[in-house]
């Protein structure tokens, strides 16, 4: 390289530095009438608007070991519609509460619920979680998603059982919960 093309490469990656420690600022304290003024919030917020299409999802029981098994096609397959999602980060606390409460509104002992859970191993009782949560944003029902199928075939035949549709599958005040083990 010659000289010309390193006073280049050097202008190129020292403006864009310079011009970025121009405008840095030092952190300053805030008192409290300032702080009072600030709003924190953890977690994300995601919405989306579905409009997924799928040519066909097929099951089959054709192997090298079967090879005159069947199959069924699930053919136009469509999920549209809209929704609202929460995604946080939960201590073990902060789970158990949210876990038994959704046990209890189903029914169910919560605290024995959560005690069975961790007595089968599935959740260590330390561990964060993350929770995905549909909370109830007060949407209008029509916009839910729906799940369309075009048709319904058989292996080996042309024949269609018909279509199917489901519409405005309304997912708020859903939640779940994942966590590694």
């Amino acid at each position: 390289m010659n000289r010309l093309h390193l006073l280049l490469i050097a202008v190129l990656v020292l403006l864009p530095a310079l011009l970025l420690a121009g405008s840095a600022h030092a952190m300053s304290a805030m008192d409290d009438a300032d702080l009072a003024d600030v709003h924190g919030q953890d977690g994300v917020t995601l919405a989306a608007d579905l409009d997924i299409k799928v040519g066909s999802f097929v099951y089959s029981t054709k192997s090298a070991s079967n090879p005159e098994g069947g199959s069924i096609a699930f053919n136009n397959l469509s999920l549209r519609g809209l929704f609202v999602m929460t995604v946080d980060i939960l201590n073990s606390s902060g789970f158990n509460t949210a876990m038994g409460n959704s046990m209890a509104a189903y029914g169910a002992d919560g605290a024995a619920g959560m005690s069975r859970l961790l007595a089968s191993g599935a959740y260590d009782g330390r561990s964060d979680v993350i929770q995905f949560a549909v909370p109830n944003a007060g949407l209008d029902h029509r916009l839910s998603p729906s799940l369309g199928i075009g048709s319904i075939t058989m292996g080996n035949s042309s024949a269609s059982f018909g279509s199917v549709s489901v519409s405005n599958i309304d997912l708020q005040g859903s939640k779940i919960w994942m966590w590694a083990h």
